[in-house]
């Protein structure tokens, strides 16, 4: 259940060197409620898995109709909603775990329901109307209409800022939009669009508003349907925008709002990206094992090589750490944690880095078999790269969690008159990359010792005290990288990519020892299951430290210095520039 108290992010609080205890022990369970409601809705999608033909729908490139009516009687399209309209309104934890089994049956109906519920209708329940509630969520939440969001343009993908389709208001107080969108999923087939448009203010000004653009208006059209390497069962296309006119009432929350909205739905689009890949990782490992056990040679089963073993353990830790980071972060927004912009981003790139490594490992467990299109790694395979571009590539993510991060210590040394004006540069770091000012070095203290975490289990003693150094070390070579660099930082994308990948792998440490702390005084959990949660979180910690340690190390290293002029010299000989028959 939410609590009323209002929570801090716990990245940001990172970012300082900080972190409340109290808010991460006890990892967030699921109320008994939800435990019930959760088994029923994983049978139901299970017992459907019979209908799905995966090969099927990937080989005819299409998903079949009843397919998604199925899934709606089901009530998957309809997850969050209230029930005055229709829906399930499932906690974020519960939409997590049952959107998870829904990725690990097919990627692509997993991309039509995502597009459909974690964003395209999102900007509906975040921010519309009573009216436009009652209008519109009763028809989606049953899946009678299909919902789609528009944001990406052939000149804007990440750039949201730079889109070029505009909405024109009439003498009569209608507009009339003119433009096109990109890559939209469900395109095609949905009936309610979520369209993102600049406008004029009163004062001319150009600002971005977000629009309900009915799937039967007059002038909407769209491209065919794109031939894609994965997911290619989900509907992708352009969708075209020739003066269509729609009234003043389909505006979602206030003109010149768009951006922000924007923002908000595509954290709980990231949410779900990652909740998916969990879902994803956890059927890659489960073929990955049933071969390992069956596939025998040199007498005995492949599962007894050292080599394979490894890639086993290495997609089981994975998927431990991916979960804990997906559920904690669930369990602290229903707590109270409104901000939580930087969590989700994380969640987004661990998890669809570790579901791509997860594909790798299991196609070379599957050698030959792997390759050959009867078997169902090699279509996992190419279904599961998607999520590292979905909804903010990884890159740009990576950006955005650095530059959002970078904010909490600049308001902290505003007092001291250093950075007047970096506050407010970076509280949109994606609009503008802005400029930070020269940052006077404080909080000395963090060089003299770290925070020991003091509620982890004792047996994670060691693991605590690693995490409490790496976060010592991060809240200093964030001073320190700010104040050797200055405005300079800003683009000097290296370092903001050093930055974020420590603040990743330090959110996945805290997830991972708070969640296992915490199964380890569940009394209804065996003794061997917590061991080997135990034993995951030490196999974790060796990898993460590794990581943690490797992008620290290169802060300063001459080597990422080098990149932007060897890229340079790369890119002016049109690429490789060396052949051995010419030396």
């Amino acid at each position: 259940m939410k609590m009323n108290k209002e929570i801090e992010s716990l990245v940001k609080s990172m970012f300082m060197g900080n972190i409340d205890e109290a808010e991460v022990f006890d990892f967030p369970a699921f109320s008994q409620d939800d435990k019930e409601m959760g088994k029923e809705m994983v049978t139901a999608v299970q017992k459907f898995a019979a209908a799905i033909d995966s090969e099927k729908f990937d080989r005819e490139n299409k998903i079949p109709d009843e397919i998604i009516q199925g899934l709606a009687e089901l009530g998957l399209c309809g997850l969050a909603v209230d029930e005055d309209f229709g829906g399930l309104n499932l906690s974020h934890g519960l939409y997590a775990r049952v959107f998870s089994e829904i990725a690990s049956l097919d990627g692509a109906i997993a991309t039509t329901l995502g597009a459909h519920q974690s964003i395209g209708y999102k900007a509906l329940m975040n921010v519309g109307s009573d009216q436009q509630k009652s209008k519109w969520l009763p028809l989606l939440a049953s899946g009678e209409v299909l919902a789609a969001f528009c944001l990406t343009e052939p000149g804007s993908g990440s750039d949201a800022y730079s889109i070029k389709t505009k909405a024109t208001v009439n003498h009569d107080g209608t507009y009339t939009i003119t433009g096109q969108k990109l890559w939209i999923t469900n395109g095609g087939k949905a009936g309610f669009y979520t369209v993102f448009c600049k406008t004029e203010d009163k004062d001319k000004k150009e600002k971005i508003t977000c629009f309900i653009v009915e799937g039967d208006r007059p002038g909407l059209s769209f491209g065919e349907k794109e031939d894609k390497m994965g997911i290619r069962g989900s509907e992708t296309r352009a969708v075209y925008f020739d003066k269509v006119q729609v009234p003043a009432e389909n505006i979602l929350g206030g003109l010149g709002q768009g951006f922000k909205i924007a923002m908000n739905v595509l954290n709980t689009g990231r949410l779900s990206l990652g909740s998916g890949s969990v879902g994803g990782m956890k059927q890659l490992l489960k073929l990955a094992v049933e071969h390992s056990l069956n596939r025998r040679q040199f007498d005995r089963p492949i599962a007894e090589f050292g080599l394979i073993q490894e890639k086993i353990v290495a997609m089981s830790t994975a998927l431990y750490a991916c979960e804990s980071m997906v559920y904690l972060t669930t369990g602290k927004i229903e707590q109270g944690m409104n901000d939580y912009s930087i969590e989700s981003a994380i969640c987004k790139v661990y998890c669809s880095e570790k579901l791509w490594e997860c594909a790798n490992h299991s196609m070379q467990i599957a050698a030959g078999n792997g390759y050959m299109k009867e078997y169902p790694y090699e279509r996992l395979m190419r279904d599961s790269r998607i999520n590292l571009i979905f909804e903010g590539t990884n890159e740009i993510l990576r950006v955005f969690i650095a530059l959002s991060g970078l904010k909490a210590p600049s308001d902290s040394l505003k007092e001291l008159g250093k950075i007047s004006d970096v506050s407010s540069i970076l509280q949109d770091p994606i609009k503008s990359v802005g400029v930070l000012a020269e940052f006077a070095k404080s909080r000395i203290n963090k060089m003299m010792s770290s925070k020991t975490l003091t509620r982890v289990d004792s047996s994670l003693e060691k693991q605590a005290q690693q995490f409490s150094n790496h976060l010592s070390d991060f809240s200093i070579k964030v001073e320190n990288t700010l104040i050797k660099y200055g405005k300079k930082i800003i683009g000097t994308e290296m370092l903001q990519l050093r930055l974020a990948n420590m603040a990743i792998e330090l959110y996945a440490q805290l997830a991972v020892l708070s969640r296992t702390t915490w199964l380890l005084k569940q009394e209804n959990i065996s003794e061997e299951q917590k061991k080997h949660s135990v034993n995951l979180t030490l196999f974790f910690f060796h990898q993460s430290s590794e990581v943690f340690s490797f992008n620290s190390r290169l802060l300063n290293s001459q080597m990422d210095q080098l990149v932007p002029s060897l890229a340079k010299e790369v890119c002016d000989r049109q690429g490789y520039s060396f052949d051995v028959l010419d030396h």
